[in-house]
């Protein structure tokens, strides 16, 4: 089935058609914070709704990039629009009985699902300028503080 005709992407779709309203505050903190240019960020930005995409119909675990996670914390941190529209669906699984190294180590066979997920999905590799650095350039474990730090405005 092409993706384009799911009901999920049209709802993705029409989330982006609402708003670069919705997405306004991401793209303002990318071009501010990330030092990226307009259409750099309307790019990740586009990615970010195929990561949103792959959580909700890949069937595994999904880990987005290092710039497309950013923009996912963001997002959850500084727009109703997200636990509006998106909170409902995506939820982000606990790990049971949390992070041991085999968790950790499994992160990275969920990285090459996740990137193989993609090209079977949307028929075509990721962009490597916003995918190929891979998930972060720290461990799992650090990363998911990172994003633990970012969420509760420590960083």
């Amino acid at each position: 089935m092409d993706y384009r005709l799911d009901p999920l992407w049209l709802k993705l779709n029409m989330m982006n058609a609402q708003g670069l309203q919705a997405f306004a505050p991401m793209l303002k903190m990318m071009e501010q914070q990330m030092g990226t240019n307009t259409e750099m960020a309307q790019r990740v930005i586009e990615e970010y709704r195929k990561f949103l995409f792959l959580a909700m119909r890949a069937g595994h675990q999904v880990i987005p990039p290092g710039i497309v996670n950013d923009v996912w914390m963001k997002h959850m941190q500084t727009t109703q629009d997200y636990w509006e529209n998106l909170g409902k669906m995506i939820a982000e699984r606990p790990v049971a009985g949390g992070m041991d190294a085999k968790t950790v180590g499994s992160m990275g066979d969920a990285w090459a699902a996740t990137l193989k997920s993609y090209e079977t999905i949307f028929g075509t590799k990721p962009p490597m300028d916003i995918w190929g650095q891979g998930p972060a350039p720290e461990s799992p474990w650090e990363q998911g503080m990172k994003n633990m730090r970012k969420m509760f405005g420590m960083e």
